[in-house]
């Protein structure tokens, strides 16, 4: 394995400009959020008895916390949080560290529901979550005014965690609305990223849009050779919101976060300009059949298959892109929505941000300082991860005592970090929002309007949701 200390300190050196600020002053997530490849599957982690002498095989140190009392006898602790694909990879290896301190500790994880946070917030009135979960801003609200998850303010100054994370993350990605702490970050500043395949570009001879007309008219191109021009996991929240602020950025920078407190409304100019454009181009075929049905996994399938031409999804997505593509993949350094003539207004304003995500404890651990310890741990070691083995460029921790695993970025990840400077966040992940009566109106409202519902009726739907949403 190459370790690349140079490129660790030149990342580190870049991140300090680029991830700035979070989205609404605290994301997502991730992605969803922190989001990234999920599965179905439930698992325990399987992890060998590791002595603490034993260092790991990536250039890390193990944050210094302060021993629990109890800490040695038998325990398990229910883990819920992204699982699947590199996600597990990243939890596992995070659960070999955590071993490393508490041998005698077994982790169960759970695979995160990837619906608006719907199954938490019902496994929470019955009081069966588990001990350790994968909160954002949507379900902390809900949470913490049910008394289901524990405050970690004491925590996280008893553990130090400002010497690991970011200023940035640090500044605007911890605290929640109510003033208190919820869990240890987990995923960064993210922006959501249109990926493209050039082979199909190429071959059906059609320029990589920079303005909405060339957009059409890829969109026309691709239909007409039963290529899908755009793949989209329209089952989930985010993406739908996602997809609608790539064009009301261009016209408002708040795009749907403005919505949801009230700010502005989609029958406002600006917003009625965007949303034509959509119009048109789910009018002219833009997604696959079954759009508001389809999951995460078959979407990106479509696309690194080489069915589909383009597809939405936050940069932490690019490792699976180029697993399926390689060379083959990139992606637009802004979104391809504006008018021709009017591209540099709002040229970077991004969908994405951050979010106050991370892992959280609830109510039903027996041991909070174990938890808060194992949940700790657990972001942590798995940011690690992800940022040795990835060379994820917005991770939300400090790089000087990492070592990449790779010897240079990829293409993708390099032209990131040559754009990252310049984007600009005001608006959140849907599933984050704090107005979480409105998310839920407003996904529904995307899904029929996805599938044909008219503009106007979007429209008077949408406005109507705000009105009786917003406080």
């Amino acid at each position: 394995m190459k370790k690349n200390a140079l490129l660790s300190t030149i990342l580190a050196a870049s991140l300090i400009f680029g991830l700035t600020a979070c989205s609404g002053g605290k994301s997502e997530q991730t992605d969803p959020p922190v989001n990234d490849t999920q599965s179905n599957t439930d698992t325990v982690a399987e992890t060998e008895d590791i002595t603490p002498e034993e260092e790991s095989a990536y250039g890390i140190y193990a944050p210094d916390i302060p021993e629990i009392e109890g800490s040695d006898v038998e325990a398990t602790l229910r883990v819920c949080t992204y699982y699947g694909g590199d996600s597990t990879t990243f939890a596992e290896f995070a659960a070999e560290q955590i071993k490393k301190k508490y041998p005698n500790v077994t982790l169960e994880f759970e695979t995160l529901p990837q619906d608006g946070g719907q199954t938490i917030k019902t496994r929470a009135a019955t009081g069966d979550l588990p001990e350790i979960l994968l909160l954002d801003s949507g379900t902390i609200e809900t949470l913490a005014e049910s008394g289901s998850i524990y405050t970690l303010d004491e925590y996280v100054n008893k553990f130090s965690i400002k010497n690991y994370y970011t200023d940035a993350i640090m500044e605007n990605c911890l605290y929640s609305q109510d003033g208190n702490i919820y869990q240890f970050p987990m995923g960064s500043i993210s922006p959501i990223l249109w990926y493209y395949n050039k082979t199909l570009f190429e071959e059906y001879n059609v320029k990589v849009p920079e303005n909405f007309d060339e957009l059409l008219e890829a969109v026309v191109v691709f239909r007409e050779n039963d290529i899908i021009p755009l793949a989209m996991f329209g089952k989930e929240p985010w993406p739908l919101g996602a997809f609608f602020d790539s064009f009301a950025v261009k016209e408002n920078s708040g795009g749907c976060y403005a919505l949801s407190k009230g700010e502005a409304k989609a029958s406002d100019e600006d917003y009625q300009k965007a949303i034509g454009k959509m119009e048109q181009l789910i009018e002219a075929g833009i997604f696959q059949d079954g759009v508001t049905n389809t999951d995460f996994d078959t979407a990106s399938a479509l696309f690194k298959d080489g069915r589909c031409a383009m597809f939405m999804n936050g940069c932490w997505y690019t490792a699976d892109a180029l697993e399926g593509l390689g060379d083959d993949v990139d992606f637009m350094v802004f979104y391809p929505t504006a008018d021709e003539g009017n591209v540099e207004q709002n040229q970077y304003a991004m969908t994405g941000g951050g979010d106050t995500s991370g892992m959280g404890v609830t109510k039903s651990a027996e041991d909070v300082d174990l938890a808060a310890s194992i949940a700790f741990l657990f972001s942590y070691y798995r940011e690690v991860a992800q940022y040795e083995m990835k060379s994820l460029v917005t991770t939300p921790l400090q790089t000087d005592n990492l070592i990449l695993e790779a010897d240079e970025l990829d293409h993708i990840s390099q032209k990131l970090l040559d754009a990252i400077d310049n984007y600009t966040y005001n608006t959140r992940f849907l599933n984050t929002f704090p107005n979480t009566k409105f998310s839920t109106g407003f996904t529904e409202e995307m899904q029929k309007f996805l599938v044909g519902e008219s503009r106007e009726d979007f429209t008077v739907n949408v406005d109507k949701l705000i009105d009786k949403t917003v406080q």
